[in-house]
């Protein structure tokens, strides 16, 4: 039932009827109190309140401090828990990269599916504590398309190993994480902290007050008291309601690339494209989607030695990290247009400088050689010195695939 509220109102809405509906019994209360017995000062009621109010203070702030520790510590396990699970699938994909193309786009496929699987259909079954039949499924997909591996070399043997590893410890995670979803506050806990609420609120009425101190008084009692025990309702479940675990790792560093459709730039009325010069576009990027790319200008010369870039460069290639691949092409008006190369797959893409609110961006789109383009190779300066491995790659004219000058 507790789920069920969560994930029926807002969080605001909560306070407003939990904590507003307490607050009004109590003043309803107080004022049915002093109509019904109205010599309650009078009587024995006061000392024997007074007696038991450091008894029930104590007992209800202990119980209630044990179980919002209890809760924030759940809290607390469920995001660690994401976020691990997160980084393993995320190790797993980078083992993917060092396998072979055709193989790692397989693999990458069914770890996507997994991924979408989870972060969508399993976040909301969560929020009833229950899990994705999808999710299940994309799991053993994963092990079936791991089980059809055959290294070859011995560093694709150990690659292939460290996926296994990661691909068991992922699932060991996401059981991990379903555990919490569906773990719940013991029955008797809960009914503690309800009885010693209402206790509370009984044993602390004063009579002796004026009307109006009375039911300040009552009535703010009454308001911390609640929202303390709404708050532990709201921690209880840490996949439910507002107040929840995101599944933003997910969708972070290099599992971005299987979230294009929601991660991709979207030009905004405010952007405007500027265009790009040579000078301006070599340099250290970062994409989460396809990993760290060096781009750099280079001599006509047989030997085509890597350099910096002059004011009359056009032609460029650079090297980046997903699946050993290459990018060569020229500026072309303004756009960056060549062709990106990774083992046995190759095709077009294009490089734009767009000048947006939080700064500069180069906006990549690629394509297998003919229409559609995909808009998800988004570029971020990183700066600094080349990363010793694609320095020594960079220099590798052998891989690259490049078209003739442009008239």
């Amino acid at each position: 039932m507790a789920r069920s509220i969560l994930n029926s109102f807002s969080t605001i809405e909560l306070v407003v009827l939990g904590v507003g509906g307490i607050v009004l019994l109590t003043v309803t209360g107080v004022l049915l109190a002093r109509r019904l017995f109205p010599r309650l000062t009078d009587s024995d009621f006061e000392p024997v309140a007074d007696s038991l109010r450091v008894v029930y203070e104590l007992l209800f702030a202990l119980i209630l401090a044990f179980v919002i520790a209890a809760v924030l510590d759940e809290m607390g396990n469920a995001e660690s828990i994401v976020a691990s699970e997160a980084t393993t699938i995320g190790e797993l994909v980078r083992a993917n990269d060092t396998l072979p193309a055709a193989v790692g786009l397989r693999l990458d496929e069914a770890v996507g599916y997994y991924v979408r699987a989870v972060a969508g259909d399993e976040w909301e079954t969560m929020k009833d504590g229950e899990r994705s039949l999808r999710a299940t499924a994309g799991l053993e997909g994963m092990f079936a398309q791991y089980r059809l591996v055959n290294p070859v070399t011995s560093a694709q043997t150990e690659a292939y190993s460290q996926a296994l590893d990661d691909l068991h410890e992922a699932s060991s995670k996401r059981r991990e994480r379903l555990n919490i979803a569906a773990a719940d506050l013991p029955t008797m806990l809960r009914v503690l902290v309800i009885v010693g609420l209402v206790l509370l609120i009984a044993v602390e009425y004063r009579p002796h007050l004026s009307p109006v101190a009375g039911l300040v008084f009552m009535g703010t009692l009454a308001a911390v008291v609640t929202s303390a025990f709404l708050l532990t309702v709201i921690l209880d479940y840490p996949f439910a309601g507002q107040v929840s675990v995101s599944n933003a790792p997910f969708k972070r560093d290099n599992l971005a690339r299987f979230w294009t459709d929601e991660l991709t730039y979207r030009p905004k009325p405010e952007d405007e494209q500027q265009p790009l010069t040579a000078q301006r576009l070599q340099g250290v990027y970062n994409s989460d989607a396809y990993g760290t790319l060096v781009l750099r200008c280079y001599d006509e010369g047989p030997d085509h030695a890597v350099r910096a870039c002059g004011p009359r460069d056009r032609r460029m290639r650079g090297v980046y990290r997903s699946h050993d691949g290459t990018v060569t092409g020229e500026i072309v008006r303004g756009v960056f247009r060549g062709r990106w190369s990774e083992e046995d797959s190759s095709g077009r893409v294009e490089l734009r400088l767009i000048k947006t609110s939080d700064g500069p961006l180069i906006d990549g789109r690629w394509n297998y050689g003919s229409p559609p383009f995909y808009e998800d190779w988004d570029l971020e300066v990183v700066g600094g010195a080349t990363p010793p491995d694609l320095r020594w790659r960079l220099e590798e004219k052998g891989k690259l695939i490049e078209d003739p000058p442009a008239r």
